[in-house]
């Protein structure tokens, strides 16, 4: 994508708007142009304008050299470099980089209807809902998140849930120019936290529900929540669309500075679930609102999608869809990779794919394995923990397995750390369980394993990574190693047909 030239002094008029301190400029003749915004000195391109970012392991203004030997046309820092290219300097390298990444790309967001979501749990299953929905009102709908970028039928990947603000303003500007008029954004809280979605106004954001987690970059729930409400503020969404089942959600409802449509079970609800069914051939709820019944059919499968549907439902309805075309657009979404993907069955054991990587969310995917079992059937249970990440939520996943008849603990990417002293975390919250516990380090094996152990009526349930390819040991992430959960659940299924096929050959 070829951005447009970007005068100097358009760049610095951009920068002053933002409040936080003065700004001076360095350099840089009337007639100097830039080209993108870059945050990264090996991402450079002729033209372009380094972003010399402070991050918590490297600060950008050591590599303004790179930078400059790699054709940038101009830095933006917020302390003196030895350099002979023009520079900004601002109070904040970050704060800046929403509004000028905005002006690099022509200001894609406003020619944008946004919806936001976020969540601890719920994010991407809700954000692609709602892309379904708004796709059915007829306008061609971009959607930002976990998964990647996706706009019509073309698609891009991102490394991260919600990109750096440049990258997500490119992204922004590449939907426009594929004829999006809507997007939504799967909103972490760490984007929220550092800035990457400021310079976006979004038309109503979505909260999915709440859970301790990320607490390793928050440091108390208390922030981690505080971080996620900044998507409900005055200035930065005119609506709000909250799931209120929980006393987080229900506290947000309160306070939000917005309008709010309340989601739940609850009575005072806005949309209220009134009932739902779940099974192997998708979801049904029942939802009330100020319109009357309305009946939601989904292909996807699970009772965590209820409070997901019901709220892609209310954001729908906020945004002035007609019920019938919500429930078409919900109707038509295909369950998102890695989120309970479903596979087996017809004789073999049902596996369950999930992304599941909370206690609660665990809770959650083992009630829908449980509701998916045939008669006397067992739930098989692949559990590992990701290393280097929210060590304390280790036992915890570790107690909501309990209510699995197996657990087979095995490593989810250790990042370096000790994974024998990962699963021995898990395992403390086992101890009492009547569970059968085994261990099996590769995960490969253990997914293969667990699905040669599981009968006809069992299902197999493997969390924890769901839509991720990428395994990595050490702390080098060239060492990473293509692992598809999904795939390997396959392939172990198809070994498992193969051999019952051999066998009747050999009977008959």
């Amino acid at each position: 994508m070829r951005l447009p030239p970007v005068p100097w002094s358009e760049v610095e008029r951009r920068a002053r708007s933002v409040s936080g301190g003065p700004v001076t400029r360095a350099g840089g003749a009337d007639d100097l142009t830039v080209r993108g915004l870059v945050t990264d000195s090996r991402l450079v391109v002729p033209g372009a304008l380094f972003a010399c970012v402070r991050g918590a392991t490297s600060d950008g203004h050591r590599h303004a050299s790179a930078a400059a030997a790699r054709g940038a046309a101009a830095l933006l820092v917020d302390r003196p470099v030895d350099t002979d290219l023009p520079a900004l300097c601002v109070p904040s390298v970050r704060a800046q980089l929403g509004p000028l990444g905005a002006l690099l790309t022509g200001d894609p967001a406003r020619a944008l209807r946004l919806v936001g979501v976020t969540g601890s749990n719920g994010k991407t299953t809700t954000s692609v809902l709602v892309r379904g929905v708004l796709d059915a009102d007829g306008d061609c709908t971009g959607v930002v998140g976990t998964l990647g970028a996706e706009v019509g039928d073309r698609s891009r990947s991102t490394a991260l849930t919600t990109p750096e603000a440049p990258e997500l303003h490119e992204l922004l500007r590449w939907m426009v120019d594929a004829g999006a008029r809507r997007a939504v954004v799967e909103t972490s809280s760490i984007a929220l936290d550092m800035g990457r979605m400021d310079g976006l106004t979004f038309e109503v954001s979505v909260f999915t529900g709440f859970e301790e987690d990320h607490l390793d970059h928050h440091g108390t729930l208390e922030q981690y929540w505080a971080s996620k409400a900044r998507l409900f503020e005055a200035g930065r969404t005119a609506a709000g669309v909250v799931v209120t089942d929980d006393p987080w959600g229900r506290r947000l409802a309160d306070q939000a500075a917005v309008p709010v449509t309340r989601v739940g079970s609850d009575g005072d609800a806005d949309v209220r679930v009134l009932g739902w069914r779940t099974g192997r051939g998708g979801t049904e709820v029942l939802l009330g609102d100020d319109t009357g019944g309305h009946r939601v059919h989904s292909p996807l499968v699970g009772r965590v999608h209820v409070t997901n549907l019901a709220a892609a439902w209310a954001a729908g309805r906020v945004l002035g869809v007609a019920p019938d075309r919500i429930a078409a657009g919900l109707a038509a979404v295909a369950p998102p990779r890695g989120r309970n993907t479903v596979l087996g069955g017809s004789g073999r054991p049902l596996v369950v794919v999930d992304y599941a990587h909370t206690p609660r969310a665990l809770a959650a995917a083992l009630g829908t394995a449980r509701d998916l079992t045939g008669r006397g059937g067992r739930v098989h249970l692949v559990l590992g923990a990701r290393g280097r990440r929210d060590r304390y939520k280790r036992q915890g996943l570790g107690g909501s397995a309990r209510a699995a008849d197996c657990v087979w603990l095995t490593d989810e990417g250790s990042h370096g750390e000790d994974p024998a002293a990962i699963r021995a975390e898990l395992r403390v919250g086992l101890l009492g369980s009547s569970a059968r516990v085994r261990e099996v380090p590769d995960r490969r094996a253990a997914i293969t394993a667990a699905v040669g152990a599981a009968g006809p009526a069992d299902v197999v349930l493997v969390v924890g990574r769901g839509h991720e390819t990428r395994l990595l040991d050490t702390t080098d992430p060239r060492d990473a190693v293509h692992l598809d959960d999904a795939e390997v659940a396959a392939t172990a299924l198809a070994t498992l047909h193969a051999s019952e096929e051999d066998l009747r050959g050999r009977a008959s």
